[in-house]
This record gives structure tokens, sequence and C-alpha cells, in this order.
């Protein structure tokens, strides 16, 4: 049931194909029947509120034109979804015969108590999400509307169907509980016209869900569906691998390729590793953190939006199939609470999970009570096989053609290509061009530490002065008592600006005691906001390739670039005294670790940086600035891009933690220090060489110590 003003096409378009039988929407007389949906215009009916003769008028509408037709009869408001499969699979079990009057349970408000004319045991099917009769209700109860509409007690039209059908067809709504999830009304306290929270049982287990008002929230949901089915489906492809697999051994057939990869049975040791190396870790995960002890991950992070739907999906699961049978047995399980669980991904097969799950146990046959109790689940979420499609066919050679047509660029595929990928491609020629050598802007802070600027200087000459780059180097020099290699760098820098005349290179003086805050936000200020600025440090060294990197990863006005950048170990402990190596990108386990929590080196065009609010000048000393600004940058609403950069690798060098420092600056400095003596693996093998002698000449045998 609809009116003119509300009849829209998203209702026709979603849910509607699912219904085994004929969808109609009813309006007032007049209405506009052009439109792509089936409109039924009821005479001498209009859109006024409440729509009482319109919802009797439409009953006696599928009397009169379809009592012969259909077994069932179902009215609904033009905000509902209905699940066409589930209504089919429900009504099929039942007799249409017989005079069922079904939907969900109301007696009205609190308020409405008294004042809607119920006797007591008397109720109503509640309209919204949709009532349901059967063709000897609507039989019994069509010719007597007449006097149902003469004689009405309330302004409530669904609370006047419910009273003649009671009067007439001598039933009522159905008692049970059962309705009252199949019928899902949103009782949401702050209503907002639409069903929020989609990713839980209830949302599965119902037949019609209500009130779904806007269109783009109809989509939505269905669009939601649509992704379960497709779930549904897939899983039930993994189960026909399985017993075509089964089938083969009984057989004695060969087994196909696809089918021996995808219908293996569920186990933790579908995968067998034959090398320490292999040996496929899990993460520990509570209700809110992940723990894990993985190389390149923090030891403690928290769950982002993916990875806790994805755990109230699992979780939603397990109860479905817990209580799948709950009716029979008398009994209902509630999920309370994750305890504590486990999770590993196996590349090969799928997502597996150890749950220690905190249930309520609920009997409401016999003797009634509820019981706290725990179990664990053993789960696996199987890969399906990987699937693509094209949304439009292109001839190939019209593909030549285009391609030949614009060989400089892929702008013809730009917007197909930009919905994935976070920074923008090349764009076409009637859109703003960023050019592909954007000038960088490289900001050094810098006191002291004259020996490692001298080995920057070298690869700065290498990198971007030899080939030309189009960068401009800014040296943040501290004029502080505490920096006596002033002079020294200043003159190492003069030599490189005689030597190459025409590069941008200048040395900013910064005064005050060494803070890096500080220092980056006086060399920021020297620049407008389309600058691209990248924030460096003196002991790194970096690949052209990093530098093209930086322009396509920052995006002005949207995203900035926070490397993940590989820090070497100490040479003396990675190769054992030996002459380490010259090649400074050598990406192993042994020689170095990404640093998954730096985020001092930055790609970020000088607008971004006034939007997210700058440094904090107060920070000084070391540390906690570029953590300070990552969290303004997140707060901003930019995107942040993060990633292992191949480009970029900080050298080591001795680390001093002063003492004098913030407490908090203090205790990172120290856990960065530490960090960078050598891996888990490699101390403890030293360890052992030093403490247990016959470790080492084990070890030897056995070929078990490793070399860079």
């Amino acid at each position: 049931m609809t009116d003119e003003l509300f009849a829209q096409e998203n209702k026709f378009q979603t849910w509607s194909s699912t219904i085994p039988g004929k969808v109609e929407f009813f309006s007032s007389e007049g209405s506009d029947t052009s439109v792509p949906i089936p409109i039924v215009p009821l005479p001498g009916v209009d859109d006024s509120y409440p729509p009482q003769k319109k919802s009797f008028m439409m009953l006696k509408y599928m009397h009169d034109h379809y009592l012969d037709k259909y077994e069932w009869f179902m009215r609904a408001d033009d905000d509902v979804y209905v699940k066409g499969d589930k209504l089919e699979n429900f009504l099929r079990s039942l007799n249409s015969s017989e005079p069922l009057f079904l939907g969900q349970t109301g007696l009205g408000t609190t308020e409405e108590m008294g004042k809607l004319a119920l006797e007591p045991g008397e109720n109503f099917c509640m309209g919204g999400p949709g009532v349901i009769m059967s063709r000897e209700v609507l039989r019994r109860m069509v010719p007597h509307i007449g006097e149902c509409l003469r004689e009405m007690y309330t302004t409530h039209e669904d609370v006047e169907i419910g009273r003649c059908v009671r009067r007439f067809a001598g039933v009522q709504c159905v008692w049970s509980y059962e309705m009252q999830q199949l019928f899902y009304e949103n009782y949401e306290q702050n209503k907002k016209g639409y069903i929020r929270d989609l990713r839980n049982s209830k949302i599965h287990r119902a037949i019609t869900l209500h009130p779904n008002k806007s269109p783009p929230y109809q989509y939505r949901l269905h669009s939601y569906m649509l992704s379960r089915k497709i779930a549904e489906l897939r899983y039930r492809t993994i189960q026909l691998h399985r017993e075509i697999v089964l089938m083969s051994k009984y057989s004695n057939t060969e087994v196909q390729r696809d089918d021996l990869q995808l219908g293996i049975a569920p186990s933790f040791m579908r995968f067998q590793p034959h090398q320490r190396e292999e040996v496929l870790e899990w993460e520990f995960l509570t209700g809110k953190y992940l723990y894990s002890a993985a190389d390149g991950q923090p030891p403690r992070r928290g769950m982002d939006s993916s990875q806790r739907e994805a755990l109230d999906d699992i979780v939603m699961q397990v109860m479905e199939m817990i209580n799948a049978n709950a009716k029979t047995r008398g009994r209902i399980i509630d999920f309370k609470e994750i305890q504590y669980g486990y999770r590993r991904l196996n590349p090969m097969y799928g997502a597996e999970y150890v749950l220690d799950l905190l249930l309520l146990y609920k009997k409401h046959k016999g003797k009634k009570m509820t019981v706290p109790v725990r179990r664990h689940a053993y789960l696996q979420q199987t890969f399906s096989k990987v699937q693509f499609m094209e949304q439009e066919e292109m001839d190939a050679k019209e593909l030549a053609n285009k391609i030949n047509q614009d060989s400089g660029s892929l702008s013809f595929l730009s917007n197909s290509l930009k919905m994935f990928v976070p920074f923008q491609l090349s764009k076409s020629k009637a859109e703003k061009k960023e050019p592909k050598d954007k000038k960088i802007n490289i900001l050094i802070p810098l006191c002291g530490r004259f020996d490692m600027f001298a080995r920057f200087m070298v690869n700065f000459e290498k990198t971007c002065l030899i080939p030309n780059q189009n960068v401009k180097l800014v040296v943040l020099l501290f004029n502080s008592d505490s920096n006596p290699d002033k002079a020294r760098q200043v003159e190492l820098m003069r030599d490189y600006r005689l030597k190459y005349p025409k590069a941008d290179m200048q040395i900013l003086p910064v005064s005050g005691e060494f803070s890096r805050a500080l220092a980056l936000e006086v060399g920021s200020s020297q620049f407008n906001n389309e600058s691209l600025l990248f924030f460096c440090d003196v002991d790194l060294v970096f690949t052209a390739e990093f530098l093209q990197r930086c322009r396509a990863n920052t995006i002005l006005g949207q995203q900035i670039y926070f490397p993940i950048i590989f820090s070497q170990y100490d040479p003396k402990i990675v190769y054992s005294g030996r002459v380490p190596s010259d090649n400074h990108f050598a990406f192993t386990q042994k020689t170095g670790f990404w640093r998954n929590y730096g985020f001092g080196i930055a790609c970020i065009y000088k607008g971004d940086l006034v939007q997210a609010g700058g440094f904090d000048v107060s920070i000084q000393g070391w540390g906690l600035e570029d953590v300070d600004l990552f969290n303004k940058v997140v707060q901003a609403g930019l995107k942040t891009f993060r990633s292992q950069e191949v480009g970029v690798v900080h050298i080591h060098h001795p680390v001093f933690c002063d003492p004098n420092l913030d407490p908090k600056q203090y205790k990172m400095c120290l856990g960065s220090k530490a960090s960078t003596y050598g891996s888990t693996q490699q101390l403890a093998e030293l360890w052992l060489q030093k403490n247990e002698p016959s470790f080492g000449k084990n070890s030897i045998a056995n070929g078990s110590l490793r070399t860079a």
C-alpha cells in the first residue's frame, strides 16, 4: 500500500522480483499509472491519513480479482522489505485452506492501553511489517467490509482490520513469539526511518523488515541480501566440491585439480609445513585487540572496522548453527561476548579461527532457567573459486584503436579504474593534470651528526643531483651550542652548491635546542599550500623510484603518504664482525625490520599540513611529534596511505636516549633503541652460543645457523 507521492520504482526493483506471485501498489484514485511500476488506483479513495478506507478497499480489490487465483494475500506498507524465498518456504509449510491471520502481534503502545477497544485476550496484526491472510480469511471477511468501515473505534487501520477479521472470519492474529522474529519491526529509540544494523541474526531470520523509507537505504538492504545469497551459493559450491572428492574415492575415479583444492575436508592440518619458516602463526585476539608476533606486525593493535565486521559475521553464523534446532530442543542460546580467541590466514585455503565464547543457555521447556556457559568454537572460512567478470565486453580491435588514439596515457581507462585505487590515475585532457615530475621539497632537521650528513649527501647526489631530479633540499640547521659540526656542515653544502650550481639547495637556520617538530614547522612555512613536502631524516637513504611514489601516493586535499620504512639492525651483530655489505637495500629478516610504529617520514602537501593543524612545536627532543601529526591528519578527515616502502632505508646508527626527555619520549626512545640490535632469532642464537657451548657445534652441523 502506498500513495501517489511515495510510489517509487526502488521498491519494485529490489525485493518484488523475489516474490513467487503478483506484486501491486495500491494508491488513491487518479494516481499516475504511467510510472514503470504496477500501480492500482482505488476508486473513491484518497491519500488522506489514516488510510483506513484505502486498506479495506485494497482487500476488497484482491478479493474481487484474485480470490480464486492465489492462496495467500499480503498487505504491507511501501517502506517494507520482503524476502520472497523465505516467505514462500514459510507459507508452503502452512495449510492455506484454514483461516489464518499472520503477522507481528500487537496490543498497542503503553499510552494506548485501554483506548483501542480491545477486550482481554484480543489483539491485532501490526500493519508496518506486513499482514498475511489465507484465502479463507479473505473470503469470510470482505463481504462485511462496509459494516467494518461504518463501525470503527480508532484511527489505526491495522487495529480495525484485526477487529474486522476477528468479528467476521472468526480468527485473530496468531499468538506466537516466532511471529515477532519473522515480521521484523525496528524498535530503535531514535528512529531514523531505516534499518541501520544489518549484520545481526534478527535480520537474517526475518521474512519482512520494516521500516526502510529512503530509496538509498532500500537499495543498501537489497545489496546486503544479495551478498548473503552469493555467500550461500559459494558455500554450496564448496559442499559440492567436497562431495565430488568423496564420491571419487568410492568410485575410484580421477579427481580434477579444482576439486582437490576446493574440496578438501575442513581441518587445521590442510597445509603441512616442511620448514620452521613455513609454520603459520596464530594471532591472539580479544573483543577489542589483536596480538601478533609476526614480523611486520605491531605486538598489539586495535581491530579495524573490516576485522570487527568479519568477526561479528562469524559469531552470527555460529549462533545460527547452534540455534538451528532450538525450537525442537526447547532451548535457545544467546551470544554474550568473545573471551579470547586465535585467528590466522591460510593463503591456500582460507581463514581459521579458534574462539572461546561466553554464551547464555536459556531453557524455555520444562523447568525454565538461564545459565552462562563457555564453549570453544573451531571454525574455518574456506576460500571458494576466484571469479571475475567484465561489465562491458570490448572488441579486441576496438581496444587496439583506443590505445593507438591515446597511446601516451590510460585516460580512456581512468574513469573505470578510479574506484580500484586510492590515488588518481592520469586524467583526461578536460581534467586538471598533475605533472609527473612535481617538485618535491625535501626537509631535513639537522644538529651535529656530520658523518651521517656527509653520507646522506653522497646518496642525494647519486639519486637527485646527477639525474637532475626535480627536487629542492632544505637543511634545517640548528644554531645551538650543542652543534659543534655546524661550520663543517655549511662548508659541505657550499661545496655541493659550487659543484651543482643549478641545483636547488639551501640551509635554513633554526634557533634553540634541537626539536624536529620546530624544524619541520619552520621549514614548511617557507612554502605555499600547493607545495609537496617530504619530511626526511639525515640517517636515511632513498631511491629515485621512491620519489615517484611520493608524488603518486600524495593527493592534495585528499591523501598523505606515510611510508613504512626498513630499518637496519646493528651491522656488528648481523655480520658478526665481518665486513658489512655496502648494499643498504638488502631486505631480509636478519638485516633489519619494518618500522610499523614510525610516522616521521611523510609526503604531504603544505595545504594538508595546515588543515591538519601542523606540528606541536612544544615537543622537544626525540619522538612523539610524528605520532601527534599522524593523529591530527586522521582527525582532519584526510586519508592516510600506509605501505612498506622499498625505496627508503634507515641506516643503523648508535642511539642515545637522553634521560632528561619527557618520560613518554624516553620510554619510546629506549624501545626504539632495543629494537635496533638484531632480530629476535639472531639474538637468541648469539645468547645460546655464549651460554650453551654445545649449541654452536650442533647448529653448524645441522646447518641451522644462517648468514645474511
